[in-house]
């Protein structure tokens, strides 16, 4: 079924529009009005060439879904509903497709092919939307713009759920795979802290970290064992807001975890903070949660579970860093010294000489050297955790390229 033109198809879409079977409804280059309580009810595929669609009523599409016009299919003014209810389904073209509101229904697996956002709502229900490695947008910014039952999103080749946010409220990223032949149910819910706009992403990969570039076995020495079933990727896309990530999982169908770790840039798995383990009851994919709090945005972060040595200690000290001013490791960063800002640090060279000594150290103004000269220092770092004080000495050298 091809259009042609504006005025004919108000008319018809008032009275509503139904193709046959095996029908496709295509668009090339006509500006379409969907009137309000009017639907297209499409048994095929649909396809916009090019042209646009002000969409106040409903199509529903059995077949997949594809774009090549750039603007994105749908008008600003566009609120109605795209539902596709048909049984396996894609959703393509060579143009990234802005819904108004979208629901999942029918059978099958709704999976991405390029880009896409959704402008308001997203209505999962009982379905899969598999991202492969494609990205999705909720636009809107209530907690309620994503909705589902029992459906997930799956995002096993690293495609991100982005999710905006307005409000220091909960927003629940609905994880899932069936990768392993086993249903496995992830859920991510982040709290933000503050009333700022932001657009925050996470990906679920159930597969090996160490089969993705983030080895296992380059880990912290107190860190027994990293989850080798999967992994999560953070990214906060826009904004500034500091955030609550709560993970859930199995014990001990993942694993008998303790601890989150992230992949820092030494290339290796570092503890993530305090992750503050709670047990979770009434559902039966998963019993326990644990919450990595950001100190600052996040950016393409690796996250994962881990078994650790109980020792109280947060605390990682690297023994070197190059300040010459190339963007890597210019400053002495402590892993996580922000969570603890009451501390004390002193820093002598090699005769005793005190030539650095502050009180709340954080990686925010951390040193960078200043005029001194490649070397050894001794360190001494006193630190004041849940209540017990902590001392850390040893040496740091300071190494510039240049």
């Amino acid at each position: 079924m091809r259009f042609k033109s504006t005025l004919f198809l108000v008319f018809l879409l008032n009275a509503g529009i139904h193709t046959g079977a095996n029908a496709q409804f295509v668009n090339n280059g006509s500006n379409i009005i969907i009137q309000n309580g009017a639907s297209i009810n499409v048994v095929g595929d649909f396809n916009n060439i090019s042209g646009s669609i002000t969409n106040l009523g409903n199509i529903n599409v059995s077949g997949n879904w594809a774009n090549a016009d750039a603007q994105g299919v749908f008008t600003l003014p566009s609120s109605g509903l795209v539902t596709l209810n048909g049984a396996n389904q894609n959703i393509g073209g060579t143009q990234k497709t802005v819904f108004p509101n979208l629901t999942l229904a029918g059978t099958g697996i709704k999976k991405l092919l390029v880009n896409t956002d959704v402008r308001a709502n997203l209505d999962l229900a009982d379905r899969e939307l598999a991202l492969e490695d494609k990205n999705f947008e909720v636009l809107g910014t209530t907690q309620t713009s994503l909705i589902f039952t029992t459906g997930f999103i799956s995002t096993n080749l690293k495609g991100f759920l982005y999710r905006n946010t307005s409000s220091g409220a909960t927003y629940t990223y609905p994880l899932g795979s069936n990768l392993s032949g086993s249903f496995k149910y992830r859920p991510v819910t982040v709290l933000t802290k503050d009333n700022l706009n932001n657009s925050i992403g996470l990906s679920f990969v159930e597969k090996d970290p160490s089969n993705e570039g983030f080895s296992r076995d380059a880990k912290r020495f107190d860190v027994n064992e990293v989850n080798p079933l999967f992994f999560y990727l953070l990214d906060q896309k826009t904004g500034t807001s500091l955030a609550d990530f709560n993970f859930f999982y199995n014990n001990p169908l993942d694993g008998n975890f303790n601890q989150l770790v992230n992949w820092v840039k030494f290339n290796l798995w570092e503890k993530a903070g305090i992750s503050n383990q709670q047990p979770v009851l009434g559902n039966p994919q998963y019993n326990q949660v644990m919450t990595y709090s950001t100190l600052q945005p996040v950016s393409l972060l690796s996250i994962t579970m881990s078994s650790i040595t109980p020792n109280n200690d947060p605390i990682t000290i690297f023994n070197s860093f190059s300040p010459d001013g190339d963007g890597k490791n210019d400053k002495w960063e402590i892993k996580n010294i922000d969570l603890f800002p009451n501390n004390e640090l002193t820093i002598l060279n090699r005769y005793g000489s005190e030539i650095l000594k502050v009180n709340g150290y954080n990686n925010a103004n951390a040193w960078d050297g200043g005029s001194l000269n490649n070397g050894t220092y001794f360190y001494l770092l006193k630190v004041n955790i849940n209540k017990e004080q902590k001392v850390y000495k040893g040496f740091i050298t300071l190494l510039r390229n240049d």
